[in-house]
């Protein structure tokens, strides 16, 4: 299974050529977008105002769907379902063919962050400083592990599952097969989200306006990068790491290989979520 959720991966975050950088875009109207994520076709996001999960066609923004969800927050793909979380505790799993829900279960108390490992989906519990793990086939609680203060942003590297411990400044690396902590390693300040560009994790530290590169197999810090104000998501499109300056209504373009800043893009106001279809960001 692990090799399935490596192949999830690779074809929803790392999949695709080089692409030339187009001027924004602007698809369908969403109320309060949180996050986003792709399918392989098409771009689920959040839309916390409304309460609802969106669909859109990932080639023009065409609206394909919306299906009502209590204040989604972040969500994954696992490769045939859509799973998002809600501050309230509970996370919901919805058939991405046709938007159908087919089940919401308890996520261990007030949720933030989401991965999944290929049979197993993970939820960060910042309020109890725990991840709970939840079986993805019928969404009963397998584990409940204790991690840092304040843990949010989630990843699975294909053996490892990373923990921001934003309260602490400094991520966990924790077995997925049982919980136990294998690594903690410090990074700047209040870290929320990671990318994986194979070898290396990338988190975004929001409170010090950078970026930490830790080497996935002994969490050694290569480098540290400095991008725009308040990074919060981040993602890797095969060559290159973009990061969402939220307080710059920009996003940071860096060479993966070394951390140098390739350009400054501008956007919308507060981006929040970032994500990559294979083409486009």
């Amino acid at each position: 299974m692990l090799k399935t959720a490596q192949a999830i991966f690779f074809m929803t975050a790392c999949f695709g050529l080089m692409f030339t950088l187009l001027l924004p875009a602007l698809f369908a109207e969403v109320a309060k977008p949180v996050a986003a994520v792709v399918d392989g076709q098409s771009i689920w996001v959040t839309d916390s105002g409304d309460h609802r999960l969106v669909k859109l066609r990932a080639s023009d923004g065409t609206l394909l769907g919306s299906y009502p969800i209590p204040s989604p927050l972040r969500l994954i793909y696992d490769g045939q379902n859509v799973w998002t979380v809600s501050n309230a505790g509970v996370v919901t799993k919805v058939q991405a063919k046709d938007g159908v829900i087919l089940g919401s279960y308890p996520a261990g108390g007030p949720a933030a962050g989401i991965a999944f490992d290929g049979e197993n989906v993970w939820v960060s519990n910042p309020e109890s400083d725990k991840v709970t793990k939840i079986r993805a086939s019928d969404g009963s609680i397998v584990g409940s592990y204790k991690v840092g203060k304040s843990p949010d942003g989630l990843l699975f590297d294909g053996q490892f599952i990373w923990v921001a411990n934003s309260g602490t400044n400094t991520v966990n690396k924790i077995k997925a097969s049982d919980g136990s902590i294998a690594g903690t390693y410090t990074v700047q300040d209040s870290p929320a989200e990671f990318a994986f560009d194979g070898q290396n994790v990338w988190v975004t530290n929001y409170g010090s306006h950078t970026v930490s590169k830790l080497r996935g197999s002994d969490g050694s810090l290569v480098g540290t990068y400095p991008v725009g104000k308040f990074p919060r998501s981040i993602a890797f499109d095969k060559t290159n790491i973009w990061v969402t300056d939220y307080a710059d209504n920009k996003v940071t373009k860096l060479r993966a290989s070394d951390g140098m800043l390739l350009g400054t893009y501008n956007v919308g106001r507060d981006p929040g979520s970032i994500t990559f279809d294979g083409s486009n960001i």
